[in-house]
């Protein structure tokens, strides 16, 4: 007993430490103008990371307390924390995670170029997202945070309350919880958006949560097929073939 506990406590400080190397790269995001006498920008860039610092420590949580009983796993992180090889969990992991990162981003890329005729001219002008951002925070913290945290917590309440405990999660409720992730997923994207100043028309919103949601589906379903780490490598993917096209 008092072994799994501290192999739990162990899996959480990895994946809260993983998570948290997307948080700290945040600080790399331009500030939008300040206006007079607000805090410093050394002070507003601290408060930034105090939400997604908080919300990551709950995701991780919910995740170690309740994946194992849903035959949700994050292998690679769990190998190390009971002190097996990590590598031997993770080569199972790698073919589904590129392949699935390559498909998905070759899909977002056609997507934006039959979008792009429609989509306002300030989108392609905006400033992009520094690719540290987009690699340790879109590629392991927000993996942590929707798949770990969210469609786990989905998954659970839909086999706790659906199935009153019976079984394995039936395929209704993974459908549920990876589709009601992916839209969360997609939504959170667009405050970002608002706070480059991009005019949400119609055209733009449709894009932003198509892309997203989409590609949210791919990364539940191998998150659910695989393993968490699946999930990270396949976004991992997506962002490389992406900033590759440009």
């Amino acid at each position: 007993m008092v072994k799994h506990r501290n192999a739990r406590l162990r899996l959480f400080g990895l994946l809260w430490l993983a998570g948290m190397a997307g948080v700290m790269s945040l600080v790399l995001l331009p500030l939008p103008s300040l206006p007079e006498g607000a805090p410093p920008a050394a002070v507003v860039r601290l408060l930034m990371l105090v939400q997604p610092t908080v919300l990551l420590s709950v995701a991780v949580l919910i995740g170690v307390l309740l994946a194992h009983r849903l035959g949700l796993m994050a292998p690679g992180a769990e190998a190390l924390a009971d002190g097996r090889s990590w590598r031997k969990a993770m080569v199972p992991q790698l073919l589904p995670g590129v392949v699935g990162g390559l498909i998905s981003g070759g899909l977002l890329t056609a997507i934006a170029l039959l979008s792009r005729p429609l989509l306002p001219p300030a989108f392609e002008a905006a400033e992009p997202t520094p690719l540290l951002v987009r690699f340790l925070y879109g590629g392991i913290t927000e993996e942590i945070l929707i798949r770990w945290g969210l469609m786990t917590l989905l998954l659970w309440l839909g086999w706790r309350f659906g199935q009153h405990r019976q079984g394995k999660p039936q395929a209704r409720w993974v459908i549920v919880a990876i589709a009601v992730s992916s839209l969360v997923f997609a939504v959170a994207h667009l405050p970002a958006a608002i706070a480059l100043g991009l005019p949400l028309t119609p055209p733009l919103l449709g894009f932003l949560l198509i892309q997203n949601s989409l590609f949210a589906g791919v990364a539940g379903y191998l998150f659910w097929r695989y393993g968490l780490e699946t999930a990270m490598i396949a976004h991992l993917v997506v962002h490389a073939v992406l900033a590759l096209i440009g």
